[in-house]
């Protein structure tokens, strides 16, 4: 394939996307709204509500079209099927389909604090959410931990064995070595337990998305971890586990994207696809190349993988994003449903992404990938947050969510 933003490289999976030159506003999430000119490629949306195309994966939406004319299964259908991970009662419309539980922050005696992630951004973007208006009080669904029965879906019993009754396998996971030294039943309320509510808030906010054609957990993304090893503070692999549950919850075999934008190879998810395997499950992977994990045995699993060098600016990978998703639209199938993974580990400074992102072109990268969806693959969406290693995060997170709610009006985009 080769148009004048893209050419293939000769090495197989991979795309050598050449950096559409563009320059994006400055923009600040805490005083600030954003302000973009129109997407290059993609329909704005004076042309989004002017045209009668729809159902195209080239073509733009009806005039009617927002993410919940998206929605694949009337509301209250899921209920049942996905009763053993939500925490309440079935969300009506009164509430938004954003997941979250106060216990996805882990704090340990500060010892969470010998790591640079930061466990407890994910409180921090829900006040800040609350604080700006963009959510109130009581609008975020409840999820419920994941069982053994769920992560026995994609993970073996020796693994799950080993993550409830090792310290090691914990230490391992989290990269923390004082971890050993305390009891395993303090580091199972702790560390695991609210991992295991991230993995039922992706699985219950995947659910959602069918039903209200978008939805957003705000946490999720463990996209390192396999079925018989976790990595990178990613102890199950919440993405494959979605995945299957929600292809047997609308009982057929949904197409899936998931787009991972995280600074880091998500490998442990394409590990599982090839391992299990997950058929219809088709991968756009950026990260930068230089950095953990360089898993070249997960690589064949990746669609459309963009290797970017370590400093890339926004500038490169928004060019590069806008110009895979044109490809994607040529040469992948329709999808059914994408999964986005929104890691804020490509801002400049981060230790770990070693990007060169700034907050104004995080913001744009996830707002591109949004209306792709929305007009371009019509299909439902599902964010989650992955990594993110400064302590900005929290507040890039809150300024692009916010912007998402704006653009896409979806506090009154109801199914």
């Amino acid at each position: 394939f080769r148009s004048r933003y893209v050419t293939v490289c000769t090495r197989p999976f991979i795309l050598n996307v050449e950096p559409v030159q563009k320059s994006f506003p400055l923009f600040h999430p805490r005083c600030s709204k954003a302000s973009f000119k129109p997407i290059r490629g993609m329909p704005s949306d004076a042309d989004v509500n002017s045209s009668p195309t729809a159902g195209s994966l080239t073509g733009a939406a009806s005039s009617t079209a927002g993410f919940a004319s998206l929605a694949l299964l009337p509301q209250g259908s899921l209920s049942s099927a996905y009763s053993d991970v939500c925490g309440s009662t079935w969300p009506d419309s009164t509430q938004l389909p954003v997941v979250y539980h106060r216990s996805y922050n882990i704090s340990f005696f500060g010892i969470e604090k010998l790591h640079p992630f930061d466990s407890c951004k994910y409180g921090k973007v829900v006040s800040a959410l609350k604080k700006q208006g963009v959510l109130q009080e009581g609008q975020t669904v409840l999820p419920r931990e994941a069982s053994m029965d769920v992560l026995a879906d994609v993970h073996t019993q020796d693994y799950l064995h080993k993550i409830h009754h090792h310290n090691f396998t914990i230490v391992q996971v989290t990269e923390l070595a004082a971890l050993s030294l305390i009891p395993n039943k303090l580091l199972q309320w702790r560390i695991v337990m609210p991992m295991k509510l991230h993995v039922g808030g992706t699985i219950l906010a995947t659910g959602l998305a069918l039903e209200r054609g978008w939805a957003i957990n705000l946490g999720g993304g463990m996209h390192h971890a396999s079925a018989s090893h976790g990595m990178g503070w990613c102890p199950f692999d919440d993405i494959v586990l979605a995945v299957r549950r929600v292809r047997k919850a609308a009982g057929r075999r949904l197409v899936v994207l998931f787009i991972d934008m995280d600074a880091h190879q998500g490998n442990g998810v394409e590990r599982d696809k090839l391992q299990l395997p997950v058929e219809d499950l088709h991968i756009i992977d950026f990260y930068n190349a230089r950095i953990f994990p360089l898993d070249d045995e997960a690589k064949p699993a990746i669609d459309i993988a963009v290797e970017l060098r370590s400093g890339a600016e926004d500038d490169e990978i928004l060019g590069r994003l806008q110009a895979v998703l044109a490809v994607a639209a040529n040469t992948l199938p329709r999808p059914d449903l994408v999964m986005y993974n929104a890691g804020t580990d490509v801002l400049a400074g981060d230790p770990l992404g070693r990007l060169g992102m700034t907050a104004a072109g995080v913001v744009q990268r996830d707002e591109i990938v949004w209306r792709w969806c929305r007009d371009v693959a019509r299909a439902p969406v599902v964010m989650t947050l992955s990594g993110g290693y400064t302590r900005e995060s929290a507040g890039v997170i809150t300024g692009s969510i916010r912007n998402l709610f704006e653009k896409f009006n979806l506090a009154k985009d109801i199914a």
